[in-house]
């Protein structure tokens, strides 16, 4: 008897786990996400030690919406204050340093650099030239990340993997203790471009259309693993990371949302004052890509090969094509990612490991931190 009441126990605890089917969590995440709204803001480009906080959640009221942040430089901080309010036909934004030094425009387009501050002193001292704003709408809050190893499924839809090849390995994955599980879910690029600002000023509900990307095999999924939104795999990060981060990476499309998201994370790092060694894993048994990568990036694979199999771990066997693409999406970071965040480090330390394709290289900024970032191949 009691080992018939210690079966049903257990067989409950698992039906519970698994309990809520994973398209309504899907919809939930998306119908979620849809109401949200967020200002952020980051430098870009800048050449000395630059950070901006957030110092509240945004905040929405009768007509308007603002939220208050912290700049830091290396000797000195200050306050910055933006304010979207409707104005007759506009939109117009304030944004005050220092509850004295202002700058202001009409919104055009949900993200831009500030237009320029009327004292040149302070707006050279702090390089607001280099500020970059973004009015989110439809778009999911940064999720926090620290210590530890972390696994990020992105994508796991019937349209990405249409061979159904990562059911098994992915769950594996989801169900390991060892990791911290994230699961990246698609939705239309610029989304927050179908909602009208007009409702959100004025508290009218609104609903964007249904996102639909072919389903998942996924059903073995626990409930504690969090469903983000995340279009082209833009998902923010908060990173609080002091030690040491490893994230292993499966789904797809690891030369398009993969290759995304893992700039999302390096960028939250170069927008911390945290010295966190950086492990990224691909897994090539449980990733998939496309034909095309980033456009002009050259993270691409013949189109006889991907008719074949979308698995990377088989793209990578055709010697060419592998060579070519570990060149391209190695020199990408190595020559254009780190120059937009000079001011963030003193080096970098860039290992690239693969098969066949092995590099180190040292980055030189006019920061202080030295930083280790390794991206890493699994067969």
């Amino acid at each position: 008897m009691r080992l018939l009441l210690l079966f049903l126990i257990i067989a409950s605890a698992i039906t519970t786990s698994y309990a809520q089917d994973i398209t309504t969590r899907f919809n939930e995440a998306y119908q979620r996400t849809d109401q949200n709204f967020d200002i952020d803001c980051r430098y870009s480009f800048n050449q000395s030690f630059k950070l901006m906080t957030p110092l509240s959640q945004t905040i929405k009221g009768k007509d308007y919406i603002k939220r208050d942040f912290l700049i830091e430089s290396e000797t000195k901080s200050a306050t910055m204050s933006f304010n979207l309010q409707k104005k007759d036909k506009n939109f117009e934004y304030t944004i005050i340093f220092d509850g004295k030094h202002s700058s202001q425009g009409n919104l055009s387009r949900r993200d831009f650099y500030i237009p320029p501050v009327n004292n040149p002193q302070f707006a050279s001292e702090f390089e607001t030239s280099k500020i970059y704003c973004f009015v989110n709408f439809a778009y999911s809050a940064p999720h926090v990340i620290t210590d530890g190893d972390y696994h990020i499924n992105v994508h796991p839809h019937k349209s990405y993997d249409w061979q159904s090849l990562l059911k098994l390995p992915v769950e594996k994955y989801l169900n390991d203790q060892n990791y911290r599980s994230l699961i990246l879910i698609e939705t239309g690029n610029y989304r927050g471009n179908l909602v009208n600002i007009n409702d959100v000023l004025n508290g009218n509900d609104y609903k964007l259309p249904q996102s639909n990307y072919g389903g998942t095999d996924l059903e073995n999924v626990p409930l504690d693993v969090p469903i983000i939104v995340a279009p082209a795999g833009h998902s923010r990060y908060i990173f609080k990371a002091n030690s040491e981060l490893n994230v292993t990476f499966t789904g797809g499309n690891h030369n398009y949302c993969i290759w995304n998201n893992t700039r999302f994370i390096l960028e939250s790092l170069m927008r911390s004052k945290s010295e966190a060694k950086i492990n990224i894993y691909y897994d090539t048994k449980s990733l998939v890509a496309q034909i095309k990568g980033m456009e002009k990036v050259g993270i691409n694979f013949p189109k006889k090969d991907i008719n074949q199999s979308n698995l990377l771990n088989s793209l990578l066997k055709n010697q060419k094509s592998r060579d070519n693409y570990h060149l391209n999406y190695h020199y990408y970071f190595k020559q254009f990612f780190f120059k937009e965040f000079i001011g963030m480090f003193k080096t970098v330390k860039l290992s690239y490991d693969a098969e066949g394709f092995r590099k180190e290289d040292i980055i030189h900024g006019n920061g202080t931190r030295e930083l280790e970032i390794n991206l890493i191949y699994l067969y």
